[in-house]
């Protein structure tokens, strides 16, 4: 049977001002490096113990060909019209994901886990404690306006608590008809299944869905009449629905006339799936178009 979480109990970031000062790392840069230690305002690439905070319409990128292929970092937080690209082949850890005031994400054939992700485009985003958290939780006065957003790539992304806001857009990208996956091997070291013959995948132990739903093609992939994607995994609570799609709703349609519809009851009741099917070339004209090499947002490179 589905839960039904009423949102009392989700962590909404857990960041403390005192912390915050002290660890709090900018992107100052221009090149959009995020292995070049010049480009942040603590003169170092940030480590596992930093907040990173990247804002006023700054273009970041992971390259693991430039640095390393796992990125650990403490929270996160996009902003301003921020973009922050990972390539593919990254593996990023963060406590929390913050992206606000039209901050955006796009993860290509990549991964990522943590806590919290919490993607809100309102004038101010509350980030509440956690119960073993110590100290005075604040309110980030980020006061402005705009949509927040993320783009899956084939990618594999997990997290304990997701809270998509009404502002959210995210877009999933399907690349094969295999879920991109995160799994370890014998020594323990996380490994990832993404990027070709993929579909983009979220988990997430509970989860508050809003905001708008996109979907994309990758690597020529063509849904088929039967095929199941299930894009969001959640272990225990759910509520909402994503904006203008009940239950069996038509989310897309592919250029092949091929319609893909949404369930909040996949899985074990209470998980996010499309299924595609045949219809009508007239449906489809009535139906948003499933995009092509992904539409959303701005790209820094084809990845």
């Amino acid at each position: 049977m589905k839960a039904v979480y009423m949102g009392a109990g989700v962590a909404l970031g857990a960041l403390s001002l005192q912390v915050a000062a002290q660890t709090t790392v900018r992107y100052i840069g221009s090149d959009g490096n995020w292995f070049d230690a010049a480009n942040w305002s603590s003169g170092r690439i940030p480590g596992a113990d930093d907040d990173v905070v990247i804002a006023g319409r700054s273009r970041v990128q992971i390259d693991p060909a430039r640095g390393a292929v796992t990125v650990r970092i403490r929270d996160l937080i996009v902003r301003d019209a921020a973009l922050l690209e990972t390539l593919p082949g990254t593996l990023m850890q963060t406590r929390d994901e913050i992206l606000v005031q039209n901050g955006s994400v796009v993860h290509r054939a990549s991964a990522s886990v943590g806590e919290t992700l919490i993607v809100d485009g309102s004038a101010q985003a509350r980030l509440a404690c956690s119960p073993a958290q110590v100290v005075e939780c604040v309110l980030w006065p980020w006061n402005g306006f705009g949509a927040g957003g993320m783009l899956l790539n084939p990618t594999p992304k997990s997290r304990r608590d997701l809270v998509l806001k009404t502002s959210a857009t995210v877009e999933f990208g399907l690349g094969g008809r295999r879920p991109a996956s995160l799994s370890r091997d014998a020594a323990g070291t996380l490994q990832v299944e993404a990027g070709v013959g993929h579909y983009a995948t979220l988990h997430a132990d509970t989860a508050q869905i809003d905001g708008r739903l996109r979907l994309s093609l990758f690597y020529g992939f063509r849904p088929a009449a039967g095929d199941r994607f299930r894009i969001i995994d959640i272990g225990r609570y759910a509520s909402g629905r994503f904006t203008g799609l009940p239950e069996g709703s038509y989310v897309g349609c592919t250029e092949d006339h091929v319609a893909l519809t949404i369930s909040y009851r996949g899985g074990d009741g209470n998980d996010i799936e499309l299924a595609a099917s045949d219809v009508a070339p007239m449906v489809c004209v009535l139906l948003p178009a499933v995009q092509t090499g992904g539409s959303w947002p701005p790209r820094i490179s084809d990845g």
